[in-house]
């Protein structure tokens, strides 16, 4: 069994089709995250329909709040506050600093993922952090997060800095790898010094990479790379990262 630790789910067309294409490919788990109001009611639907197949992420995606006006935000806050109890973990959430820019935006963001972390806190929630462009400063987060609540954090896609992955690895943060390490010998490098106990698989379906769109399927052939990477069998890293992957979102 695999799991699909970052999946949005309801970016695809077909979730049904979706879901017996990821089990055909061994892939029978599936973090549905979220980005904004409408994909978390979305996303919370998916996980009633499916309650065996698909984990619920809910939380605002940074690039979305940069995007949103005040009363958006709000709103969907409320909403996340009164349904997160309902959700496995909170995510996607995160910074990102290619859409914001000004120190005004960036200082709204980190106001805004606060937020929603206090919220992980209060319901007892993991999280599940992007990073575009600002590596340290949502690692530093995920670190501060793991530290003061003693709940597991991820740091989705979080493959460009080797020395960044050791500090996580020191500090007990998830890492999770998608498809970019196939083919990638500078992510892969990343991917090798990721610990083993923090490993995670994940395919950011549907996210395009080097123009091929996304699958959950996807998943099994990041985890055949990471098999050869780390000299094991693609048994042992499907048992292990599933292990991980039921830790980190506390379910059996």
């Amino acid at each position: 069994m695999l799991v699909d630790t970052h999946c949005h789910l309801d970016q695809l067309d077909d979730p049904d089709t979706t879901l017996r294409a990821a089990a055909a490919a061994g892939v029978e788990r599936i973090v549905a995250v979220s980005e904004s109001l409408a994909s978390m009611q979305v996303v919370l639907d998916l996980q009633r329909r499916w309650p065996d197949r698909i984990v619920a992420g809910l939380g605002l995606h940074p690039v979305w709040v940069t995007q949103s006006d005040d009363e958006c935000v709000a709103a969907a806050l409320r909403w996340l506050d009164e349904h997160l109890a309902h959700a496995a973990l909170l995510g996607e959430v995160g910074l990102d600093h290619k859409w914001a820019i000004t120190a005004a935006q960036q200082e709204y963001q980190r106001r805004i993922l606060d937020e929603q972390l206090a919220l992980a806190a209060r319901y007892r929630r993991p999280v599940a952090l992007h990073s575009r462009r600002c590596q340290r400063q949502t690692m530093e987060c995920a670190l501060h997060f793991h530290r003061a609540h003693g709940l597991p954090a991820q740091l989705h896609w979080f493959t460009h800095s080797v020395k960044l992955v050791r500090l996580c690895n020191e500090a007990g943060i998830f890492v999770s790898v998608g498809p970019a390490v196939i083919g990638d010998p500078a992510t892969q490098a990343v991917a090798r010094a990721i610990a083993d106990d923090l490993l995670l698989l994940e395919s950011d379906a549907p996210v395009s990479v080097r123009g091929t769109p996304g699958h959950p399927s996807c998943v099994r052939a990041v985890a055949s790379v990471l098999a050869q990477l780390r000299g094991c069998s693609f048994e042992e890293l499907a048992a292990r990262t599933t292990a991980n992957a039921l830790r980190f979102l506390g379910i059996g």
